[in-house]
């Protein structure tokens, strides 16, 4: 506790100037991967967006097969008259006229998916500056992302420095693995579960009363929201772990509440994911399997915890 005040200001101001340091670095390293970002902002786009495509395209294949299955008055036209007459007269050869059937009947399909309700294929602007704003969005993501190892960098070597070694430790073991699990979350999110998210928001209702035509801005907050709640998602195994090995909550109460955990995954699966058991499968698996991986840790966490404290029991005893 001794000391002058001039040196705790001294101590104080190095703090000072390492917070500026590693300010400094952090923002240049996220200026670099932003500039970087801008010279591909069109393929960053065409990437994030497509999802949204690929919902599109399933779903107007779905919606052009529904057509077809109803009934639709029959159109004679001036080529049917003509095929009849030909096949009456036995001017052509049988193969022949079934050829021409065939070509008349990929017609009339070509007809009714041209006749077929369709969403559009492509998110609109509706503000004079959205389409600036969605380009910087996600200009400003893949800059995170890409300079995520230098900040956190920076962060950490700015922290670290009032951490006892136990601490530092625990960051070191705990850190990696909550990095990993929110990048799996995010892969997940954005490979997995964004097209089927955008694929049962535009098939719910009668596309024909309500003709679905989502902004870019609205598109990209859903994405964005979607991905950061699948990347806490995947924290689940490391956050019953900690609460485990600090012995808040016991891996028998995690146990107990398994049927309840299971329930929700699924109705959230079904809420969220087309109704086919593939998809919802697709999404409630890999939660069941954090969920499950959750406990095996949990349950090793509380037993390193147990021998722990009987350990330091021993130590006090002699």
């Amino acid at each position: 506790m001794g000391g002058s005040p001039d040196e705790f200001r001294m101590t104080f101001g190095e703090h000072l100037e390492e917070l500026r340091r590693r300010v400094i670095i952090s923002l240049l390293a996220f200026g670099v991967a932003f500039c970087v970002a801008l010279g591909f902002q069109d393929q960053l786009m065409r990437l994030l967006t497509r999802p949204y495509r690929l919902a599109v395209a399933d779903l107007g294949q779905s919606m052009r097969e529904e057509y077809k299955k109803q009934p639709h008055a029959p159109v004679e036209t001036l080529d049917d008259a003509m095929i009849d007459e030909l096949e009456k007269g036995k001017v052509l050869p049988p193969d022949a006229i079934a050829r021409l059937r065939a070509a008349q009947q990929r017609e009339r399909e070509r007809a009714l998916d041209r006749e077929a309700p369709t969403l559009p294929d492509d998110l609109q602007a509706v503000s004079l500056g959205e389409t600036f704003g969605a380009y910087m969005q996600i200009c400003t993501l893949a800059a995170a992302l890409v300079s995520a190892p230098i900040l956190l960098h920076q962060l950490w070597a700015f922290i670290a420095a009032g951490l006892y070694d136990h601490e530092k430790r625990t960051v070191r073991r705990v850190l990696p693995w909550s990095l990993l699990l929110f990048f799996l979350g995010l892969a997940f999110g954005f490979g997995v579960l964004a097209n089927l998210s955008v694929e049962f928001l535009l098939s719910y209702g009668d596309v024909t009363l309500v003709r679905p035509q989502p902004a870019i801005g609205a598109y990209l907050g859903l994405l964005f929201l979607l991905l950061l709640v699948m990347g806490l998602v995947f924290q689940i195994p490391l956050v019953m772990t900690v609460l485990a090995s600090v012995g808040i909550v016991s891996p028998r109460w995690f146990r107990s509440k398994r049927r309840h955990c299971i329930l929700v995954i699924f109705i959230l699966a079904a809420v969220i994911t087309p109704p086919d058991y593939v998809s919802q499968l697709l999404v409630a698996g890999p939660m069941l399997l954090l969920f499950e991986a959750g406990l095996v840790l949990a349950g090793r966490a509380a037993k390193r915890r147990e021998a722990r404290l009987a350990a330091n029991e021993g130590a006090r005893a002699t």
